[in-house]
């Protein structure tokens, strides 16, 4: 529930907005604003007469005010205007910054600010938590595990030992990882469980739970795989060299998947992921409206809409 004080303190809320490689320079902050530095922007973020005159000297490449301005900083919050939309670090980053300076400034300067800051940490928290929650990007090792849904501590085999394989090793943090390929695996594969010789094939294929092929396409290679999974415990596989065009033959107890499948679990998780990110700015937009007031103009409420 918005309160009298934070709707009132959002008419002297202003923002600098100095977009990174723009770097020219911001005035000082001053007692009653605060500098909030990141890979991407710089923000100044204050609420008092005397941060408006500062900048009327030097203006900023953008700047925001009122309720517009509090929509603006919620979205660069909650990570929607982060190069990866939704990413939780800058939410960091806004929070130790305003933290220095509640503990640095005068108690008097920051009572216009302190309302608004405690209304935009409630309001990030809860927009994350209703809308952006699982919202992590889609590499190829996050969709490998999510189609092959591996229990805790189950097997995981990855048949070939190039850069594909080896950026699967991090995936699969709850499961045992082994290798297999037909030369001894690099030390880039140090960390694997369970490294097998070349002539242990067949034993890999009896250990696996799970099986991840992360070679070219080769009709005889993929033909005995075939054969050691039809005899082996594997319940899932899915291989990265092969699309729906070149059907294999998996074995009839077998859940086996290809790159198309991959490519269409991330179209779906896209398509997910693009209505999440639209519903949090919805949000954004609704949480800051509702600091407008009667008295604010038209023309700053049609700014924040």
């Amino acid at each position: 529930m918005v309160t009298h004080t934070q709707a009132s303190a959002v008419d002297t809320l202003w923002i600098g907005h100095w977009p990174y490689p723009i770097r020219c320079e911001a005035p000082p902050a001053g007692d009653d604003a605060f500098v909030v530095d990141t890979c991407l922007r710089r923000l100044m973020i204050g609420a008092s007469e005397a941060t408006m005159r500062r900048w009327s000297a030097v203006p900023p490449p953008e700047h925001y005010a009122g309720v517009a301005g509090y929509r603006f900083l919620l979205e660069v919050a909650t990570g929607l205007k982060s190069a990866i939309a939704g990413e939780t670090n800058v939410f960091g980053q806004i929070r130790r910054a305003w933290e220095a300076h509640r503990q640095a400034a005068r108690p008097a300067s920051l009572a216009a600010l302190a309302p608004l800051m405690t209304r935009l940490i409630t309001d990030t928290r809860a927009i994350r938590r209703e809308h952006l929650q699982g919202i992590g990007g889609a590499s190829y090792g996050a969709l490998v595990r999510r189609l092959l849904a591996p229990a805790d501590g189950a097997n995981v085999l990855l048949v070939g030992a190039g850069e594909l394989a080896r950026t699967m090793l991090g995936c699969f943090h709850n499961q045992e990882v082994g290798v297999w390929n037909r030369s001894r695996p690099g030390p880039g594969f140090a960390r694997a469980a369970r490294r097998f010789a070349p002539d242990e094939a067949d034993a890999a294929a009896r250990w696996a739970h799970h099986v991840v092929i992360a070679t070219p396409a080769d009709p005889g290679n993929d033909a005995l795989w075939m054969e050691r999974l039809a005899s082996g415990p594997a319940r899932s596989a899915v291989h990265l060299g092969h699309r729906d065009t070149e059907p294999l033959d998996w074995p009839a107890f077998l859940l086996g998947y290809d790159l198309d499948d991959i490519f269409e679990l991330r179209r779906q998780r896209e398509n997910t992921r693009s209505l999440q990110l639209e519903r949090a700015r919805h949000a954004c937009r609704e949480r800051a409206l509702q600091l407008w007031q009667p008295g604010h103009t038209a023309a700053q409420r049609l700014a924040a809409g």
